[in-house]
């Protein structure tokens, strides 16, 4: 029995990642629409409405802003620079006010004062963008410079070594 080459392997390329400092602000429509939702729907809680306008609707207005930022500098010809690491900034900063006010009603909830469904949904929407917050900073960090990268350097000329 004569042995068979096996076929060569195909070589393929990784397809490249996604670049998600284009994709985040895209994202940031989606979760500041699920950070105003408690308001309206869900399982509701016993809070004035002006809390609610505080702790929901002013976050979400916030990220809306930021993502309006953040795609409009991607389409800067000189690049985004530092504008889309502001508006992720800006993302954590809304999300970090959520999660302040959210956390005694999770302390509530844990002595049975708020219902524990309304505590996990009006939560949730905090955890979301602070956690898109977090990403987009994190994903901008390395791209907030608008100073070019410096050139290369030369390599010096090797010293002749006749006599």
């Amino acid at each position: 029995m004569a042995k068979s080459k096996p076929a060569p392997a195909a070589v393929t390329q990784p397809s490249p990642a996604p670049d998600l400092a284009r994709i985040l602000p895209m994202v940031g429509f989606g979760v500041a629409l699920w950070a105003s939702l408690p308001q309206w729907s869900g399982p509701k809680l016993n809070v004035a409405a002006s809390t609610e306008v505080v702790d929901h609707i002013v976050p979400a207005v916030l990220v809306v802003l930021a993502s309006i930022v953040g795609v409009l500098a991607g389409r800067r010809p000189q690049g985004p620079g530092g504008l889309r690491l502001i508006a992720g900034m800006t993302v954590l900063l809304a999300g970090l006010w959520m999660m302040a006010t959210h956390i005694p009603l999770v302390a509530e909830a844990t002595r049975d004062e708020a219902p524990w469904p309304a505590t996990i949904y009006h939560t949730s929407a905090a955890l979301a963008v602070f956690g898109l917050g977090l990403l987009w900073s994190t994903v901008t960090w390395s791209e907030a410079s608008d100073v070019a990268a410096p050139a290369p350097a030369k390599p010096k000329p090797k010293a002749s070594t006749e006599k």
